[in-house]
């Protein structure tokens, strides 16, 4: 079981009894899952320096915060966003991060799926340099790693390339990347064998971390569910690494109802001493492209071009079809696929169903799909395939972290976090708010080992959020993606605040952080 921190510590202050902010008698969530307590929290540069009765330790503030009725609480830290990117110094919006930071999001990966940057110094250089709204950490990407060896070759790997994508993920993990990520679904990472994977990411071995993976099948596509989860625990276990099934789902009406075996596998294994956890969003509809929605995989060896001749060719475009139309049943129908963005020439179609544009151009979903697909309209679709009893299954395991997977044209990018206090904790509820924080927070720091971050603790960096839990919630709809959630009040970044009383101050305060190595 992940470890448990003290409830809280309060700390003599040393060499002055001032600080230059305190949040003064709110309602105190340290992060450890421990029931919350009323009391002060002071805050001097960077860090965390005081927790306890302010008052009766004569304690002075550059600035008081009056927390009375409102929850304070650790930066949440975010395992799977996708605002960022791999290169955040590259868009000044983005970098400012205000979608995070109204969820109460201080610190969050870069580069989930298997896209994580092998050259991490001069990532984390570069985002620092040119400022960044919350703190970064990254996990070196499989598929990053394959594609600047083989392209998008679906070819099996020789001994030599094998090699050359050890060495890049050694650099990556020597540079500091907290572990591997893979996203096994998407072309070209899918062309990779268990064993392929195995022999490249075991690289990682000797530093540690964790192994996160979007997982080769979370349906029906190729080997499963279940097949897909015993490959990713497989490929964690001999790779040395702690295994998280990122964004974890049971998605299609083929495995609704496969949660429980789901957690099943993932507590035969940590019976057998390997550590398996996972994250997960709580949105009925996962996020994805229409060509990784209905292609098979095999249709995009090669990369576009291939494709298009692919289309071109009578015999394997019918056998596309065929393959797609089972895609499609997989999911759902054509009604539960909601176009969401795309390029410019995309937007007629944003907010419709595919059902819908099928509808508009009298042709069958399927080579609807195929059509728009041919023609650069390759759009983002949200996908409605889960189930809320699934979802709930999951978010009730002690090993189930939160996580976004925020991306754009999606909700969850602006509203995961609110959306999970206000629905899951406040109206239903389905967990409490000390475990809601936990999951968000002080279990994420210890599952990727990022240091003295994700508690309310004396010594630790000042990543604080102060919520009002009346008026918590995410606006963002499907329909309207880019609606900020409402009720973060404050929002401290290593020690500065991002969110003032509801409004962001433009301040880049965040780091990027390396995983400190023992060798």
């Amino acid at each position: 079981m992940i470890s448990v921190f003290p409830l809280l510590l309060s700390l003599t202050l040393q060499g002055s009894d001032s600080v230059d902010i305190l949040v003064r008698g709110g309602t105190v969530h340290d992060g450890s899952g421990s029931p919350a307590r009323t009391t002060d929290v002071g805050i001097r540069g960077d860090r965390i320096v005081f927790v306890g009765d302010a008052a009766q330790a004569r304690v002075r503030a550059g600035r008081v915060i009056e927390a009375r009725g409102l929850i304070v609480a650790p930066g949440f830290i975010d395992p799977h966003n996708h605002l960022l990117g791999s290169l955040p110094a590259g868009n000044e919006l983005n970098r400012r991060a205000e979608p995070a930071l109204f969820q109460g999001i201080t610190t969050m990966t870069i580069g989930p799926d298997g896209r994580g940057p092998f050259d991490v110094a001069r990532v984390m250089a570069e985002s620092e340099r040119a400022g960044i709204g919350v703190n970064i950490f990254t996990l070196v990407g499989f598929g990053d790693v394959r594609g600047e060896v083989m392209g998008n070759s679906a070819a099996k790997a020789t001994p030599a390339q094998v090699d050359s994508m050890r060495k890049l993920i050694d650099k990556a993990m020597r540079e500091g990347a907290y572990g591997v990520g893979s996203g096994l679904f998407y072309a070209p990472q899918s062309f990779s064998s268990t064993e392929e994977a195995i022999a490249v990411i075991s690289a990682a071995k000797p530093y540690g971390g964790v192994y996160d993976t979007h997982q080769r099948d979370e349906s029906s596509y190729t080997i499963g569910l279940m097949n897909s989860v015993r490959e990713a625990i497989r490929i964690g276990r001999e790779s040395g690494l702690t295994t998280n099934l990122g964004h974890v789902k049971a998605l299609g009406v083929d495995v609704w109802g496969y949660s429980d075996s789901v957690l099943r596998l993932m507590r035969e294994s940590r019976a057998q001493g390997h550590m398996v956890v996972a994250d997960q969003y709580p949105w009925t509809a996962s996020g994805t492209g229409l060509s990784a929605a209905l292609l098979p995989r095999w249709a995009q060896s090669g990369g576009g071009d291939s494709l298009r001749l692919r289309i071109a060719d009578a015999p394997t475009r019918e056998k596309m079809l065929v393959e797609m139309r089972d895609n499609l049943r997989r999911r759902g129908g054509d009604s539960t696929l909601l176009l969401i963005n795309g390029n410019a020439a995309a937007r007629p179609y944003i907010g419709k169903t595919l059902k819908q544009v099928a509808q508009e151009k009298r042709m069958p979903p399927v080579e609807t799909a195929l059509e728009m697909i041919r023609d650069g309209l390759d759009m983002g679709v949200a996908s409605f395939n889960m189930t809320e009893s699934d979802i709930e299954t999951f978010m009730k395991d002690p090993f189930v972290m939160t996580s976004s997977d925020g991306s754009s044209g999606h909700p969850r990018l602006f509203g995961t976090y609110p959306r999970k206090i206000r629905r899951y904790v406040l109206d239903k509820p389905v967990i409490t708010m000390q475990r809601m924080v936990q999951a968000s927070s002080q279990q994420v720091a210890e599952v990727y080992g990022i240091a003295e971050r994700g508690s309310i603790r004396t010594g630790y960096f000042a990543d604080v959020i102060v919520f009002d839990p009346a008026t918590i919630r995410d606006v963002a709809t499907y329909v309207e993606p880019e609606k900020l959630s409402t009720g973060m009040r404050w929002v401290m970044v290593n020690g500065k605040l991002a969110v003032d009383d509801g409004r962001a101050t433009g301040s880049l305060a965040g780091k990027g952080l390396k995983k400190a190595r023992a060798r």
